[in-house]
């Protein structure tokens, strides 16, 4: 299930990519790689890997299919994948680079918005959970390792998908989670 919800969600972000090269999807680490970007070790990619099914241990947890959509989305058919974006200013107030590496950018936007992280555990606050998980306290260990982490959301001028990325720093580049939620116009 965890493979085709990824596979669901870089199906979507690829077909909404506005330029070639497009992005690179690596299925066996569920790795998203940015446009133009090198792949990472196998190191960095098993890490990311590793990111990805925790993310989806815990969004499975609080019954939920993305933990970066959390309890906003109305669809349970997409997942969070990891994406790698290497070096580069990827940082809080450079969301469009980040958009531009995944292919997104120069799309018409209604909104970028950041998206808030509970101080305690690194987690968005689209996750309504009421409590702590094993899953959920796992997943906050691994964002715990990653600086300069920051979250926010695209939402397309038009059409219901929402675009998430969380993203932060290692000490080999910048990396995180990108998910899609569903929201239906109202």
């Amino acid at each position: 299930m965890l493979r085709q919800a990824v596979a669901a969600t870089v199906q979507r972000i690829q077909k909404a990519s506005s330029h070639s090269p497009q992005t690179k999807f690596n299925s066996n680490r569920l790795l998203l790689v940015g446009s133009g970007v090198a792949e990472p070790s196998n190191e960095v990619a098993a890490e990311l890997e590793s990111l990805s099914v925790a993310a989806e241990s815990a969004a499975t947890s609080v019954l939920c299919s993305s933990i970066l959509a959390g309890h906003t989305s109305e669809s349970d058919d997409f997942g969070d994948a990891a994406i790698w974006l290497g070096q580069g200013a990827f940082g809080k107030g450079h969301e469009q680079a980040v958009l531009k590496s995944l292919g997104l950018e120069g799309g018409k936007v209604r909104a970028i918005s950041s998206i808030e992280l509970s101080p305690k555990t690194c987690i968005p606050v689209t996750v309504n959970a009421s409590t702590s998980t094993p899953e959920l306290k796992a997943l906050s260990a691994k964002l715990a390792d990653l600086q300069d982490l920051h979250c926010f959301s695209l939402e397309p001028a038009s059409g219901s998908d929402v675009i998430f990325s969380l993203v932060g720093k290692n000490a080999s580049g910048w990396g995180g989670l990108v998910g899609i939620g569903i929201w239906s116009d109202e």
